[in-house]
């Protein structure tokens, strides 16, 4: 059964997809662009430049959410699959296993194990 997608992750996931989307930068410079001309046509006052900043400013406070969202998203997918490699490769060391949850210590301790067990490998053969 296909697990059930909430709709703000849905959202979270087109508005990302849209972002990226070549065409949504065209219309972004087509809004800028007619913002610029009307902005000489009338004149640029205080009310004028606010808008354009206004929407500037809101746009880049909600991306930095929903490109933090897809990080999120992404980061734990690639986990998952590196985890499930790890799994299934005999000659893999399994404490490496959802290795980015644990306290920075341990993963130092981790690391310099693996480092100690190579370097012995490679002394044992020249």
């Amino acid at each position: 059964m296909k697990p059930k997608i909430q709709p703000l992750s849905r959202f979270l996931a087109w508005s990302s997809k849209m972002a990226g989307n070549p065409l949504t930068f065209f219309i972004a410079l087509g809004i800028v662009i007619a913002w610029l001309i009307i902005g000489f046509v009338f004149g640029f006052d205080n009310t004028w430049l606010l808008i354009i900043n206004t929407i500037a400013t809101l746009n880049a406070a909600l991306m930095v959410f929903v490109i933090q969202n897809t990080q999120n998203r992404e980061s734990k997918a690639l986990h998952l699959k590196i985890d499930e490699l790890i799994r299934v490769t005999k000659e893999a060391e399994n404490e490496l296993i959802a290795i980015e949850s644990r306290e920075e210590e341990e993963i130092e301790a981790i690391k310099n194990k693996i480092f100690r067990r190579e370097i012995k490998k490679s002394s044992n053969n020249p």
